[in-house]
């Protein structure tokens, strides 16, 4: 018995080492494509990509898959490469350079300006600013203004010795032909103009309503080409052809630009296009989109760049509710998701009942009775609606102006005179608790009546029940507990972050956070765990526990997912009473990235494991909670620290002991 026990623990630690290569978060997106892309740039085998709010993706396999960049929360309005230096011009936070194909990334001493545009001729790159024109020739180091400091400039070019800057608020094209030390306004003199390209003695402006101008003698007069009433945001030239990407798709001309053809994404903001070698990208409103410039076939990329706000089990299918992308679904475990043709709207809210499931979105609650295929608008129509609940045929709605019920299923709805913002809803038992931003309400009469519990004044996210206990997450204060039903509150020690998710798991509370990622308890809150692993600070809007996996909806980032035996980390091997209290060395050791700890624990109380680095500075817990008497495992994932030397300490009511382990990456 014995032999056999031993073999098994040797069998499960075993299991243990050769798993713990995964365990970490990992994006789980695929099908979840979009996002808001002002600029596009290649460089080499790698094409870059410039979003709203969450800065650069990088692509090294021609814009099949895309990666988040470190510089990851910025809004991008240009981009270009200048050798094997890669400029961001940012909304209000100046210029970022890259040296090592985006992998880091540094701010510039233009640090606090609008970058609009950014151009690149030899040494020299050019910028297009809200407070002119801007010039470094030093790869981005340091700047110099380069004149034209009262205009907002949203395009800069060079050919020859003439630079050029297209100006917004009606006043065209301006002409420098000593590197900006003076410039003159051209005939083009009344447009704003968005966008420019030079190509020899020819010059292409793009204008806000009035399409292209074409310019043949290096801006001296214009003409407008018969392509005369589109907005125009990007310019490119690709041989003999040159491409604009406007609000209605993208538009080719092969004769200098006299005539134009559109060829392709038609109904699609175009923001930022660009060519790398045979292939052609095109930044949108929804996301970026690849053809070979061969033969005109747009496809779109698999940039995740798309945000999360709820997650859901429905009827056995996952749906998540999207930011101006409307729902997704997947039928294998979130492995590939598909767009619903409900497509085109934020949805911050989703439930299920009747046999029909519910969508709150930014214009009112949208219903399916066919398992998500279609989609339709009820009566309650002009409503931001953030939180749905289903009791019977009773559906409830809060909403940012109101709050809403269905006594049918759906068909019908009124109103109420609970005028609460109402961000969150929950049943338990009979009673339907709400959590607005003054604190959790509750009403026992199907909305009819509401009363306030003893958690006032927070702005409640987020709501969920776990058997008799009732958890909610604030924003500034964390996460509160009650086990009365609401009558008591107790603060947890998570008590200083903005939660706006909860699932739950056996004993494990889970805590999505604005900024730091996700949280876990295993002591019902009066101790937490940052659990990160390739996930980061992440902005979590959406948590979902099923078939042995939790799956996080983000802000950004679409969908990531994790092992549950990952993200709990902690494996008991055995229950038996050990001699004493031990920690034992990490194996393996040296290791990359992942290493297992295994300790012993001859009392119930709690332990806790800290790593620490060379210096003595604590790093993160690895362990903290309570334990029962026993042998037990834990794997540490150093994905996220350098290589280097390490420490681990293990405490407990009366037993302390440190070790030392390497990371070698």
């Amino acid at each position: 018995m014995k032999f056999f026990t031993k073999f098994l623990l040797t069998c499960v630690f075993l299991f243990s080492i050769n798993s713990g290569s995964d365990a970490q978060w990992s994006q789980s997106s695929a099908g979840i494509n979009g996002g808001d892309v002002f600029s596009v740039a290649a460089y080499g085998n790698n094409v870059f990509a410039g979003t709203s709010l969450y800065g650069v993706y990088k692509s090294g396999n021609n814009g099949l898959t895309w990666d988040q960049t470190s510089l990851n929360n910025r809004t991008i309005y240009s981009l270009t490469s200048n050798g094997n230096v890669i400029c961001a011009g940012t909304n209000l936070f100046g210029i970022y350079v890259s040296s090592d194909n985006g992998i880091s990334w540094t701010q510039t001493s233009l640090n606090s300006q609008s970058v609009f545009s950014l151009y690149s001729a030899g040494t020299i790159i050019y910028a297009g600013t809200n407070e002119g024109v801007y010039v470094s020739s030093n790869n981005g180091s340091s700047w110099n203004p380069a004149g034209l400091n009262s205009n907002e400039i949203y395009s800069v070019t060079a050919s020859g010795s003439f630079l050029y800057a297209g100006v917004g608020f009606e006043a065209g094209v301006y002409l420098s032909s000593n590197n900006g030390a003076n410039w003159t306004q051209t005939t083009l003199n009344n447009r704003a103009v968005f966008s420019l390209l030079a190509q020899g003695n020819f010059l292409w402006a793009g204008t806000r309503n009035y399409g292209i101008y074409i310019s043949t003698n290096n801006g001296s007069n214009w003409t407008q080409s018969s392509f005369n009433s589109a907005i125009v945001y990007s310019l490119s030239g690709s041989g003999s052809n040159i491409y604009a990407g406007t609000e209605n798709g993208v538009f080719v001309s092969s004769d200098a630009g006299i005539s134009w053809n559109q060829t392709g994404l038609a109904g699609q903001i175009v923001q930022g296009i660009a060519s790398s070698g045979n292939d052609f990208f095109a930044g949108s409103k929804r996301g970026i989109y690849h053809t070979p410039v061969t033969s005109i076939n747009w496809t779109k990329s698999q940039l995740h760049n798309v945000s999360v706000f709820t997650i859901k089990d429905l009827g056995g299918r996952i749906f998540s509710g999207s930011g101006e992308n409307g729902i997704y679904f997947s039928d294998d475990g979130g492995s590939v998701w598909n767009q619903s043709s409900f497509n085109d709207k934020t949805v911050a809210s989703l439930a299920f009942g009747n046999n029909k499931i519910y969508a709150g979105a930014e214009n009112g609650v949208y219903i399916s009775s066919d398992n998500g295929a279609t989609f339709s608008l009820s009566s309650i129509t002009n409503e931001l609606v953030f939180s749905l609940a289903v009791n019977g045929n009773y559906v409830f709605a809060g909403g940012g102006y109101g709050f809403h019920f269905s006594s049918d299923a759906g068909n019908t709805w009124e109103g109420t005179s609970f005028q609460q913002v109402c961000l969150s809803l929950v049943y338990s038992g009979n009673t339907l608790y709400a959590g607005t931003y003054n604190g959790v309400f509750y009403s026992t009469d199907n909305a009819a009546s509401w009363t306030q519990t003893s958690l006032s004044g927070e702005i409640v996210n987020t709501l969920l029940v776990n058997g008799s206990t009732l958890i909610a997450g604030t924003s500034f204060s964390g996460v509160f507990i009650s086990n009365n039903g609401g009558t008591d509150w107790a603060q947890t020690a998570l008590n200083n972050r903005d939660i706006y998710s909860l699932a739950v798991y056996n004993e494990y509370i889970f805590a999505g956070s604005y900024e730091n990622g996700i949280f876990v308890s295993a002591d019902n809150g009066q101790t937490w765990l940052q659990r990160n692993q390739n996930l980061g600070n992440q902005n979590i809007f959406g948590l979902l526990v099923k078939d042995g996996f939790i799956f996080a909806g983000t802000e950004g980032n679409a969908v990531w997912k994790r092992s549950l035996t990952d993200i709990t980390g902690i494996s008991q091997l055995s229950s038996e009473t050990p001699a004493e209290y031990n920690l034992k060395q990490n194996y393996p050791n040296p290791f990359n990235p992942v290493t297992n700890i295994s300790y012993e624990v001859l009392k119930s109380g709690n332990v806790k494991i800290s790593v620490f680095d060379i210096s003595g500075k604590k790093l993160t817990d690895i362990v903290n909670q309570f334990h029962s008497t026993g042998s037990y495992n834990v794997t540490f994932d150093g994905t996220d620290f350098p290589s280097g030397s390490y420490f681990y300490r293990m405490e407990s009511a009366d037993f302390s002991l440190v070790k030392k382990m390497i990371l070698l990456k």
